[in-house]
């Protein structure tokens, strides 16, 4: 009964994920984490199993993310009486994806039948993803009004509908940009897991063509990065996988100093003329500023989402033109200017255990691998925040890395 329960679990998580987007990640955050809770007891049966045959760079991963939750959940922002009871909140949400991420991927690296479960739930979710995005095409982005009105607290004194059809495109085009991400992210763990070699690079490339036609541009973006790091993985092999390692940790841990470098190096060469210079002045002029503030507490952080609570950005303005920030715009800003020093060690533990893992596999399983950890490192590094419903796609990753891994008992739990 335990694994069953355990496979439940999985299950759910792998279906959930490509469209969580959608509706309130704070609603299906909790769907998730009964979901993952599920299989507590099957891993509490079975913990002695577990610490004997569970890799090290597994235990890597799961430090790296212990770290990088308990730092967030210790922020200096709990005295804070303003914002005590957001950090609540916060702290709760933050609880529940360590609970969460930390037993699936222990349950899905031991658990016979995982792997082929995860397989089926990811292609259920991806085709409910498909069938949500085809009815919010052809019914001027109903699903997203929605959903809008749920994420945003909205008021309903005349039905959701009406609330729903009184939404302006800035409020709920966002999250159309975070569904092709999520779902850019799942139709790649799909093939990872399933591991067909070239076909990765032919349903990047599919991905790619589509989201052409949508407002995502972080969905080209990681589509590009995914594609380029197949590529060159699977004909140089793992020197690939090493350098794609020592650049996530090398940007990450020199963030403050780097992202200033940049912006003042783009705005000494390039003018904006166009929209994706733009973009990039946009961007760069946010990180530099986030950057910045987080040598002002440069070990442990300034405190779990400290940007969005206490709305600190002081421009300069020329590029991003809103009076506050809604959250840093990159994770590794984020890290940064949240948990510090401390949490550059805990995140880069988690970029080192990934590609250790991918070391372990043949050529096409690492370059997959390697792939999609680089593709979550763009979505997160240029556009979204880390205390979010975004923590699924990495806990993912690794549950997928934990199953590829299992190469003796590949055939059993394809079957």
């Amino acid at each position: 009964m335990t694994r069953t329960l355990a496979l439940l679990g999985i299950g759910l998580m792998a279906f959930l994920l490509p469209w969580i987007a959608f509706f309130s990640d704070r609603s299906l955050a909790w769907v998730a984490g009964g979901a993952a809770i599920l299989g507590l007891p099957w891993l509490i049966t079975n913990r002695r199993a577990v610490r004997a045959a569970t890799p090290a760079a597994a235990w890597l991963g799961l430090a790296g993310l212990a770290g990088v939750m308990a730092l967030g959940l210790l922020s200096p922002m709990w005295a804070d009486a303003e914002h005590a009871a957001r950090m609540q909140v916060l702290a709760w949400r933050s609880a529940l994806a360590l609970v969460t991420g930390l037993p699936l991927v222990l349950i899905a690296l031991q658990l016979p039948g995982a792997r082929a479960i995860i397989v089926r739930a990811l292609v259920a979710g991806i085709s409910i993803g498909v069938a949500i995005a085809v009815f919010d095409l052809f019914s001027d982005h109903l699903a997203l009004r929605i959903r809008t009105v749920f994420a945003k607290n909205l008021p309903t004194p005349d039905g959701i509908l009406a609330a729903a059809w009184q939404t302006t495109p800035d409020f709920f085009m966002s999250r159309f940009n975070d569904f092709w991400v999520i779902m850019t992210l799942s139709v790649a763990l799909l093939i990872a897991c399933l591991r067909p070699g070239w076909l990765f690079v032919a349903a990047l490339a599919a991905m790619l063509a589509m989201a052409f036609f949508t407002i995502s541009e972080t969905s080209q973006l990681i589509g590009i990065i995914g594609i380029l790091v197949f590529v060159f993985c699977r004909v140089l092999g793992p020197a690939v996988v090493v350098t794609m390692a020592v650049l996530t940790v090398g940007v990450l841990a020199t963030t403050p100093v780097l992202f200033p470098a940049v912006n003042d190096l783009l705005l000494a060469t390039i003018d904006g003329a166009n929209l994706l210079e733009y973009k990039l002045l946009e961007r760069f002029e946010i990180w530099s500023t986030v950057a910045r503030s987080a040598l002002d507490h440069p070990l442990f952080g300034h405190g779990l989402e400290f940007e969005r609570l206490n709305a600190t950005y002081t421009g300069p303005g020329d590029y991003y033109k809103m009076d506050h920030l809604w959250h840093p715009h990159s994770l590794f800003a984020q890290v940064w200017q949240d948990i510090g020093l401390a949490g550059v060690v805990a995140a880069s533990a988690i970029v080192i255990a990934i590609h250790r893992a991918a070391l372990t596999l043949d050529r096409a399983a690492a370059a997959a691998v390697t792939a999609l950890a680089a593709m979550a490192v763009g979505a997160f590094g240029a556009a979204h925040s880390i205390w979010l419903g975004w923590w699924l796609c990495l806990f993912i990753i690794l549950t997928i890395l934990a199953i590829a891994g299992r190469r003796p008992a590949e055939r059993e739990l394809t079957s």
